[in-house]
Parts: structure tokens; sequence; C-alpha cells
């Protein structure tokens, strides 16, 4: 009797230590009778670290979100029949997802063999359906830096200053598609270095790296990405449906004659 006695202490002895070490993270919010602490805001960040930054958007989220559930609840909505048959179905299509993505078996690999052959049979849904412009876009807020770089770009001439620092992207933009106040600088003239364009913000310039004409086809550098995802998932899903099958196999299964 007094080892049962002493066993169950033990256990309570480590349940009470595990449950104030769960618990021992400090506080970051409360709301009533509830507590955010950093360990579950971790949990809340996908597991990864939280910075001085980005702490505030995450109890921001769980404030806001305790607040509405706890609202929710007192409407009785945690206990909707509607609402409880679709979280049945979120989480089982969860599950069948996950075991998919963890199914050794699915892994599949794309060649650039396969990536070349695709595309070279399917160049007609390459062509480009507008005009097109590669380009990079450099910016500044300050008037002194926008001389300089028109200085740079325009008047070809040595600059003091690092040109990459003003460099805001690179990107492809469609005509058409890109923002009005640039598109006519853009698409207007044949032009290599555009600028500076005065905006509320400050000083735009654009350098076209390449023109494209509308029907041009696309290169293969340019969609060779799209290609490996196309492929990636067609082969995927291939793969996906021999596992069920071979699933299927193991199980007996009966479907009405009246309903096939």
């Amino acid at each position: 009797m007094k080892s049962y006695v002493f066993n169950f202490s033990l256990i309570l002895f480590f349940f009470s230590c595990s449950t104030k070490k769960r618990d021992s993270s400090e506080v970051l919010a409360r709301v009533s009778g509830e507590s955010l602490t950093l360990k579950n805001a971790i949990k809340l960040n996908m597991g990864k670290p939280l910075d001085k930054e980005s702490v505030p958007s995450v109890v921001s989220d769980w404030i806001n979100n305790t607040v509405l559930l706890k609202k929710g609840k007192e409407l009785g909505l945690d206990k909707d029949s509607v609402l409880l048959r679709k979280r049945d179905v979120f989480f089982n299509n969860l599950i069948i997802s996950s075991f998919l993505n963890q199914n050794h078996s699915l892994k599949t690999n794309v060649s650039n063999k396969e990536v070349l052959n695709y595309y070279n049979e399917n160049k007609e849904s390459f062509f480009r359906e507008s005009e097109e412009v590669f380009l990079e876009h450099y910016f500044t807020k300050e008037s002194v830096y926008s001389k300089k770089l028109k200085a740079f770009f325009i008047l070809n001439k040595k600059t003091d200053i690092n040109i990459s620092d003003f460099l805001l992207e690179s990107k492809t933009v469609k005509k058409g598609k890109t923002a009005g106040q640039f598109s006519s600088y853009i698409f207007g003239n044949t032009n290599k270095f555009i600028g500076p364009i005065t905006s509320q913000e400050g000083y735009h310039f654009f350098k076209i790296l390449n023109r494209y004409k509308k029907g041009s086809i696309k290169g293969l550098e340019i969609v060779y990405d799209d290609i490996f995802q196309r492929l990636h998932k067609r082969k995927k899903k291939k793969l996906s449906l021999a596992v069920l099958d071979s699933i299927k196999n193991t199980e007996e299964i009966y479907i009405n004659p009246n309903y096939q």
C-alpha cells in the first residue's frame, strides 16, 4: 500500500513539474481568463523563433481571435452541426493530404530532358499575348540622388554613388497591366533608359534589359520553372492514384450496383 501511495505521489510530482515547466514561459497577453505565453506564441508562429518586431503582430492577432472566438462560443457556434461537419471534412482532408505528402513512394523527379520535351511539344502555349518588357526599376526619394542617377543612366557619366543601392526590383511587365503612370513611358518609346519620372513618392528610373513583341515565344529559361511545376504536379497526381489503387486492393469495398 505504501508503495502504491509512493508511486502515485511520484506521478503527481512529475506531472506537477511538467505542468510548471509547460507554463513557465513569459505571459505576453491576457484576455479574461485566457493567457498567451511566449511558448504558445512560438507555436502560433509555426514553431519559428520570435523577435521583438514580430511579437506585437502575433499578440494582436491572438487577442483579436480570442475575443471573436469567445463571442462565437457565447452564441453556441462551437456546437453548430454545420460548422462541426465542415471541421471534420477539413481535418479529414488534411490527414489525407499529409499522408500523401509523407509517402516516400510519391517522391518525384523531373529531368531537364522532360522539361525540354514538354517545351518543344507545347510551344503554342508559350506565345506572348501582349507586348512585354524586362526591366530594372530604380527609385529614390531625394532629388540630389535623382540628379546623380540621371547623370549615370541618361548622360552616361560616372557617379560617386552605388547604383545597386537604388534598385527597387527586376521584373517583367506586360503592356496594359503595369501602373498607368509608367506604362506610357515604358512602352511609348524605344529608349534603353527612362527617367526620371516624378511621383508623389519620389523619382523613378527604368533600365530596359529586353523588349518582347506580342506573339513572340517565351524562351525556355523564362518558362522552365513553370514547366517543371506542371510536370511535377502531373507525376505526383499519377503516383497518388497508383498508391490509392494499391491501398484499395487491401480493403473490402462494396458499391451498390444501382449507383455504379
